[in-house]
């Protein structure tokens, strides 16, 4: 009888671990609580669409991601690049336009790896042309950017340009992902993000006023719209109005002040703050750090310039509040890692001063995972500091991720 008792407490035992141990089922993952994604779509459901709610909705809120882009790179032999995750399935791989699709027959896929096979129609540049070294044509080596369709300029291992050399040459990739895969914490979620004020009048169907102060990524120099060239999509700042515009009843409209090349201090200065006060918005996105980075500007100076900002407007405006934006990663072998890091420890304490109304939004480390996985050069619009399209799109993904309850 004990050895019939002791062989059933096993077999119970035995499925008990099965039942509970759902990581060793699911190759060393837990399995994802899939109410985190109401984007979420069954795999073999998903299919290829891109309007504007696929452009704008978060792709961490669901299991696919469109149009990510990849600049595949020619070395020793092999021609490939890497994206964010490992597909589940492959929905779309198309050129940098969105409009030419390449063939299946194009292409491998080996985790997170695409690969063009021998006679692929896909783009790509060599390791080399990366150097600075064998540019194709048109492209032209020039000490100052004048043609926006050739030029290109070295900046010690970098080069800046703001043609097609990069962006031409970058693939865009829909694909399934496993959600499993995902670091949600890095991402702005709505019951986190604050803004209590705006949220309250965008639920009531107000009218809201948006207002955007900073630099060049600000103004939209990372979009295609900006150079009118295919696909000729908006800045993230428009993006952000219409999407909250389609999301609420209320008319949502945004005045964008940002201007390319500008520091803090610029945006500290009475004439500006008197621009954002005269906008009379609800809500202010401050998007200042990499420029300052690129002139050395000390944290304590952009602190002091970011709270002028701030105090200046609420002087005036004592219900408006303030979205203080970690810029996404800037071309890490140009810019201080350190400094940045300094500056947004500087944003957290503004955020924490009692009654300044500010809530800080994160696209700096988000944007360090991604490049743990993928080169600067798969989402740059310039090879700089300027993101591209795809990186432009993380932009509005977050923003209205912390201001939509999806």
């Amino acid at each position: 009888m004990k050895k019939i008792l002791s062989c059933l407490f096993a077999i119970v035992m035995t499925a008990c671990c099965f039942a509970c141990d759902n990581s060793s089922q699911n190759g060393g993952k837990t399995e994802p609580d899939l109410s985190q994604f109401p984007l979420y779509v069954e795999p073999e459901q998903a299919e290829y669409k891109f309007d504007f709610d696929e452009m704008t909705a978060p792709y961490f809120k669901g299991n696919v991601i469109y149009n990510e882009t990849v600049l595949l790179v020619e070395d020793k032999g092999a021609i490939s690049g890497k994206l964010q995750y490992a597909p589940v399935k492959i929905l779309s791989v198309r050129d940098y336009t969105w409009e030419k699709e390449y063939s299946a027959s194009d292409f491998t896929v080996t985790g997170n790896v695409i690969t063009a096979k021998k006679g692929s129609a896909l783009p790509f540049l060599t390791a080399e042309n990366l150097k600075g070294n064998d540019i194709p044509e048109p492209f032209r080596e020039v000490s100052k950017v004048e043609n926006v369709l050739t030029d290109y300029v070295r900046m010690g291992s970098a080069i800046y340009t703001e043609s097609p050399l990069f962006y031409g040459h970058q693939i865009s990739v829909s694909y399934v992902y496993d959600v499993s895969d995902l670091k949600t914490e890095e991402f702005a979620s709505y019951a986190k993000s604050g803004f209590p004020k705006l949220k309250a009048k965008l639920k009531a169907g107000d009218d809201v006023k948006l207002a955007a102060i900073g630099d060049s990524v600000a103004e939209g120099c990372s979009s295609s719209g900006h150079f009118n060239h295919a696909p000729f999509m908006d800045n993230w700042v428009t993006q952000v109005a219409d999407g909250l515009e389609r999301k609420y009843d209320g008319n949502v409209t945004a005045e964008n002040l940002a201007v390319g090349g500008m520091k803090s201090d610029w945006g500290a200065a009475a004439s500006q703050v008197n621009k954002i006060i005269a906008a009379e918005p609800d809500m202010v996105m401050i998007h200042f750090g990499i420029n300052d980075n690129g002139a050395s500007v000390t944290a304590g100076s952009y602190y002091d310039n970011m709270e002028a900002i701030v105090s200046g407007v609420l002087a005036e405006l004592p219900d408006c509040e303030f979205m203080l934006i970690k810029a996404f990663p800037a071309n890490p072998v140009s810019y201080d890692s350190k400094l940045f890091s300094q500056y947004w420890r500087k944003l957290d304490d503004l955020a924490a001063k009692k009654d300044c109304r500010s809530y800080t939004l994160d696209m700096y480390n988000p944007g360090l995972t991604l490049l743990n996985a993928k080169k600067y050069v798969d989402v740059t619009g310039n090879g700089i500091n300027h993101v591209n399209d795809y990186s432009s799109r993380l932009y509005t993904m977050n923003i209205l991720s912390a201001l939509i309850e999806y």
